[in-house]
């Protein structure tokens, strides 16, 4: 039985690269013939710059204390949890819009409520915002 070995393969030439080589170029040495490392990069991304994402981690903080006034009123108050629940579960906008007010919310907010819960969006213009989920 006669088994074709092709000349082409990679295991056929594995050994012979660097030999042909030194043969067609024989000034260049044996440690010159790796991959060189210093490649052009092909990053399509544009080089770090963190300024945005500091100013954003600061910002981000008056958002997340907005959304702490709401939850520590929420979690305190019985009256007004039964009164948010009561008024978005019988889908009463401007009242809800009320209650998160008078909790001291002034940051732009966008909710949306379900019969299982509510999702408010904390939004900072043009720079960051911050969504909490309370199942009810």
């Amino acid at each position: 039985m006669y088994y074709y070995r092709n000349p082409y393969s990679a295991t056929a030439n594995l050994y012979r690269w660097p030999f042909m080589w030194t043969a067609i170029h024989p000034s260049t040495p044996l440690s010159k013939q790796a991959m060189p490392t210093n490649l052009p990069s092909n990053n399509p991304f544009p080089p770090v710059d963190t300024h945005k994402l500091k100013a954003s981690a600061t910002r981000i903080q008056k958002v997340m204390e907005q959304a702490q006034l709401l939850i520590n009123k929420i979690s305190t108050s019985d009256p007004f949890a039964h009164n948010l629940m009561d008024a978005a579960q019988q889908s009463d906008r401007k009242t809800v819009e009320q209650l998160i007010a008078t909790a001291g919310v002034t940051v732009h907010y966008e909710m949306k409520y379900t019969p299982d819960g509510i999702r408010i969006l904390f939004k900072e213009k043009n720079c960051c915002s911050m969504g909490i989920v309370l199942n009810w």
